[in-house]
């Protein structure tokens, strides 16, 4: 929970009544912050991998990895373009040979 930027968690009563709803398997209304702004979504306890679901306002599932997916890709993006150089002298030093290899291992694992 403690991931998640949500507003009731500062508050210690707010806290604990959050918690026990989702104990009892509720989908809980929170107020999220993003981006300076609150945003009302929903939460929902799911014990079974340990984690917390997260809905938006029209109880839609929202992914919390493509989230986070978005934000590496950003990073990469930033040492991409710091590291052009490095990866350019790595690519002149692989061979056509291992670009062979590389396209045998993927046909052989689609097949």
């Amino acid at each position: 929970m403690g991931k998640h930027p949500i507003k009731e968690l500062d508050n210690p009563s707010h806290k604990e009544d959050l918690m026990n709803s989702l104990k009892k398997g509720n989908l809980q209304s929170a107020t999220f912050i993003r981006d300076g702004q609150e945003v009302k979504q929903y939460l929902e306890a799911n014990p079974q991998f340990k984690t917390v679901n997260v809905y938006d306002a029209d109880k839609n599932r929202l992914d919390m990895r493509q989230g986070k997916e978005q934000q590496q890709g950003e990073k990469q993006v930033q040492s991409a373009k710091q590291g052009r150089g490095q990866s350019a002298k790595a690519s002149d030093e692989s061979g056509p040979g291992e670009e062979k290899q590389k396209k045998q291992r993927r046909k052989a694992k689609s097949m």
